[in-house]
């Protein structure tokens, strides 16, 4: 992944709360949201970083209920990204 730089880069905690956790349906839903936006985005979780335009990579970081990530996303609609992956995982993506 491009360095980029972090002054430029919106971030915040998204809570893991939907009973199985991030699976596969769950991940293609992240990396649907961030591909609808003009943005770049990447999850963390315990120092593990996940390019969140892609399912296999959002699946690496192993996330169970009651994880936290660290979403940090760039780009001219980065809010809006951020706004919208704030209420997939506040509603537990519909699960």
């Amino acid at each position: 992944m491009d360095s980029k730089d972090d002054k430029q880069a919106l971030t915040c905690e998204l809570d893991v709360i939907n009973k199985l956790g991030l699976h596969a349906r769950v991940a293609a839903r992240i990396a649907e949201v961030v591909q609808a936006h003009e943005c770049e985005a990447i999850l963390s979780k315990d120092n593990i970083e996940a390019d969140a335009s892609s399912i296999l990579s959002i699946l690496t970081l192993d996330a169970p209920r009651g994880s936290t990530l660290i979403a940090k996303i760039w780009g001219p609609q980065a809010a809006e990204a951020i706004k919208a992956l704030k209420e997939q995982f506040a509603k537990g993506f519909g699960e």
